[in-house]
């Protein structure tokens, strides 16, 4: 999937906040004391505006299904999605006016008719409150994340810590995560959606057997050179988890040699190149 565009403005001219006022009761049919209206009631105008808030709806949720049947072309449904869960998802899509936020949900239809259950509600309710900026944060996030083999939580994997030797004190050593461009105030944004834990955390001493970490198209097998190293993490929520599947990144080339150049400070690692996600609605919504 591509990179969500940033928010569309239009800067062909330059408005007071009056003139701004204007503009935005006429989209939403509540300017008629500012146009002093005198040819309708309000009641007449309220009814309007109701009607033309209903349309709104009924088109956002429409476009919403035409994205689904793109997505999900001519994958094999699992059956039909529990009534209670379709119908708060329709609830809370009809407010859904920007496209690629559509898209979003439409792809949350197309994967929960491929395999009920995959998204909860709270996870819908969730992306109700995510804005395109919030969206496009934790799409950088799932660039950058892993999981362990055999498991379905993803982290973000931040650090290494070296366990005292003899020789040695023990040391943490930090990848800085704005270079990635995702700084502390956007994890702490994340943290506020219910996306990431808060707190970075430590992993277990790494097993004398090794521990397999899975990217999107790497698998790196870390053997560690010293006993008592740690791996340092931020850990996805199971919310954070569930959205996660709608943003299938191919991970950050700069970040994951920046990474492989700080966990060698203690860790061997062995790498093996995977088969990438299949993306089918790519050609359909490019650009989008």
């Amino acid at each position: 999937m591509s990179d969500l565009p940033p928010p569309k403005r239009d800067s062909s001219s330059i408005l007071s906040s009056q003139e701004l006022t204007l503009r935005l009761a006429r989209s939403r049919n509540i300017d008629g004391m500012l146009t002093k209206n005198s040819d309708s009631t309000f009641e007449q105008r309220a009814t309007f505006r109701l009607a033309a808030e209903q349309a709104t709806r009924q088109r956002n949720l429409e476009t919403i299904m035409v994205m689904a049947a793109r997505h999900g072309g001519e994958t094999v449904a699992g059956g039909e999605p529990d009534p209670d869960w379709l119908t708060r998802f329709l609830q809370l899509a009809e407010e859904i006016g920007s496209v690629p936020m559509q898209q979003l949900w439409g792809r949350i239809l197309a994967i929960e008719l491929i395999s009920p259950g995959s998204f909860s509600v709270r996870s819908l309710i969730t992306l109700r409150e995510m804005t395109q900026r919030d969206a496009q944060l934790f799409q950088r996030l799932c660039a950058l994340a892993c999981s362990y083999t055999g498991s379905d939580e993803r982290r973000l994997l931040t650090g290494l810590y070296k366990g005292a030797t003899l020789l040695s004190r023990a040391k943490a050593s930090h990848l800085g995560l704005g270079k990635y461009r995702l700084p502390y105030n956007a994890l702490l944004q994340l943290f506020e959606l219910g996306l990431l834990y808060k707190g970075e955390l430590e992993s277990g001493e790494l097993p004398a057997e090794g521990l397999e970490l899975v990217f999107s198209n790497q698998r790196w097998r870390l053997r560690s050179r010293q006993s008592h190293n740690k791996l340092l993490y931020y850990r996805l929520t199971p919310v954070g988890n569930e959205l996660a599947h709608l943003l299938e990144e191919p991970p950050q080339e700069e970040y994951l040699q920046d990474l492989l150049v700080l966990l060698h400070q203690g860790v061997h690692i062995e790498m093996a190149m995977t088969a990438a996600p299949a993306q089918p609605e790519a050609q359909d919504e490019k650009g989008g």
